[in-house]
């Protein structure tokens, strides 16, 4: 008797932190909002390093432009070194060929001088292209009058050969008379002595003129040789003066062109210095606010442990409590039954029936408790957040809650392990904290009235949302093998689900698919295969999570699930 009564006043305690553990929904809500804004500050810290990337990218792009703004402004100061000393050895060369044309225009102008053209001074500098024309036409003017006067020379030679040769022949004639002369001839002889006289003196003017008449020769052999020299100075010069010229021209033409590539290359440099200290201020804020949300976040995650292990804890908790309430139950019934086959007196039975009663008031108030739970979210009056609902007899269980939904799975980073046998996929795994799976029969009591929806809401890796919905949802039991049955699709994500609609639950060891291969082995996941699958999202999850569109004819690669059931407003 002492004994039972010690195990009744241990089940009004395991009953009042029973009460106490239903009250915890407190600290659940509390957990709730800290992982609103755990989620919140993960968005912010994605983002965050999103815009960190495209500042980096940015970054590199600027760097790569200032790297080609330098090499085409290396290019163009070489290119300006190379037009600089161009030039000047052009400037050189002018300066020789102005030098040289001086000397020429000297020489030029002594020829002159003994032609009388004098007319033009040694100190002058001809150095435009016009003057020189007008110097070349007149040097050209000369020329033909030398020639002229070379030709009238050479006219003039020939008549006095012909007159030498005239000459020539009367004085040999003379000659023959002088040798006939005899006696009294003698004034005979005195003529022909003046007529040899006369000779004489024509030989002497003969002789004159052979003299002048070489000079001349040579002199003209002289004019000829400079007008050959005159040639080819005219040629160089005018070649000079066409490639100056051009040269020139080029020059004038590229000047103003490379100065506005310059200019351009400069603003260029100066807006991409300005955006590279924009960018560094924006860095050195991006990376002070960064600090800031890793030590809040450090701080939240420290809170988030805390409450995890209290949660924990309180699951812990009832636990036992309901394992000590079987065991208690049962420790008092073999008791009983001891004590009325061992003991007689009639006061001991009746006060061992007593306890019975009392027995079993605690459990029907441990029934009430777990009666009053609510059955789903959708009774649930409260902000977002952590449960214990009751969706059949049996025990509580603690599920999330967000706007009435009743989350069912969820999957967002691959940190519990989906491949798991069939009593597991039956019962569930997971935390309703972080990813889970809320187990086949709490899914069949959730939609076992036929009044359920389903909600598939996914996120690829892309960062495209999907989603899919279905206005009639329901799992059959245990002995039906968890079978799926959906209808009336609707959504942006395409009806992968049919395909699979009216299959059986199948996991690793409870191969239930119509395929001749083993799907839930080979993607390592329960699921409601067929032949195997348009649609898991139980798989891998770095290698299964799939949907397939059918309107785009693609597969969709899933990196966030989340599947909720909720009571259709009218059944």
């Amino acid at each position: 008797m002492k004994w039972l009564s010690n195990a009744i006043s241990e089940l009004r305690t395991e009953i009042g932190e029973v009460q106490a553990a239903v009250n915890s929904t407190v600290i659940l809500q509390n957990h709730e909002q800290l992982d609103t804004e755990l989620s919140l500050l993960r968005s912010d810290v994605s983002n965050l390093n999103s815009q960190l990337e495209l500042a980096k990218n940015k970054n590199e792009n600027y760097e790569a432009k200032l790297q080609m703004l330098q090499v085409e402004i290396g290019s163009l100061r070489e290119f300006n070194r190379a037009t600089a000393t161009s030039c000047g050895k052009l400037k050189h060369q002018m300066k020789a060929m102005q030098l040289e044309s001086a000397r020429n225009l000297k020489t030029l102008q002594d020829i002159r001088s003994n032609e009388q053209y004098s007319q033009i001074s040694e100190d002058r500098p001809y150095r435009h292209q016009r003057i020189l024309k007008k110097h070349i036409i007149q040097l050209e003017k000369s020329s033909k009058e030398l020639f002229k006067e070379n030709h009238h020379i050479k006219s003039k030679l020939s008549s006095l050969e012909q007159n030498i040769l005239i000459l020539q022949e009367h004085s040999e004639k003379s000659l023959n008379r002088f040798d006939s002369i005899n006696g009294n001839e003698i004034e005979n002889y005195i003529e022909n002595n003046r007529m040899h006289q006369s000779k004489d003196k024509s030989d002497e003017r003969l002789a004159n003129l052979t003299s002048q008449m070489n000079e001349h020769s040579e002199s003209i052999a002289n004019l000829t040789r400079h007008m050959t020299d005159f040639d080819k100075l005219h040629l160089s010069l005018l070649e000079l003066l066409e490639n100056v010229e051009s040269i020139e021209f080029k020059v004038d033409n590229n000047f103003p062109d490379m100065r506005k590539e310059i200019s351009k290359v400069e603003v260029q440099v100066n807006e991409v210095k300005a955006e590279l200290s924009e960018l560094k201020e924006e860095m050195s804020n991006s990376r002070s606010s960064m600090k800031a949300i890793g030590l809040s976040v450090s701080n939240l995650q420290d809170r988030n442990a805390e409450d995890h292990r209290s949660l924990k804890e309180v699951d812990f908790r009832v636990q036992n409590l309901i394992r000590s309430n079987n065991l208690q139950n049962s420790k008092l019934h073999d008791h009983i039954l001891k004590a009325e086959s061992a003991s007689i007196d009639l006061n001991a039975t009746k006060s061992t029936i007593h306890l019975v009663e009392e027995l079993k008031s605690f459990e029907q108030e441990y029934k009430d408790i777990v009666n009053k739970l609510p059955s789903d979210c959708s009774s649930v009056s409260g902000p977002n957040g952590i449960y214990l609902i009751s969706p059949s007899d049996g025990e509580p269980i603690l599920a999330y809650c967000e706007d009435g939904w009743t989350i069912i799975q969820r999957r967002y980073d691959g940190s519990v392990d989906f491949n798991k046998n069939w009593n597991d996929y039956s019962n569930g795994f997971g935390s309703a904290t972080s990813e889970h799976w809320i187990g086949n029969r709490n899914i069949h009591h959730l939609t076992r009235a036929n009044c359920s929806r389903l909600q598939i809401n996914m996120k690829d890796i892309y960062g495209k949302y999907w989603q899919a919905n279905y206005d009639d949802f329901k799992v059959l039991d245990y002995s039906n093998g968890f079978k799926l049955i959906v209808n009336k699709y609707h959504g942006n994500a395409s009806d992968a689900l049919d395909y699979q609609n009216n299959m059986e639950f199948s996991t690793v060891d409870n191969d239930r698919d119509i395929s001749n291969t083993h799907c839930a082995s080979n993607y390592e996941g329960g699921w409601w295969f067929s032949h195997c699958q348009h649609a898991n999202l139980n798989g891998r999850y770095n290698l299964g999570l799939t949907w397939f569109d059918s309107s785009r004819n693609e597969w969709i690669a899933i990196s966030n699930s989340e599947m909720r059931v909720r009571k259709r407003a009218v059944c």
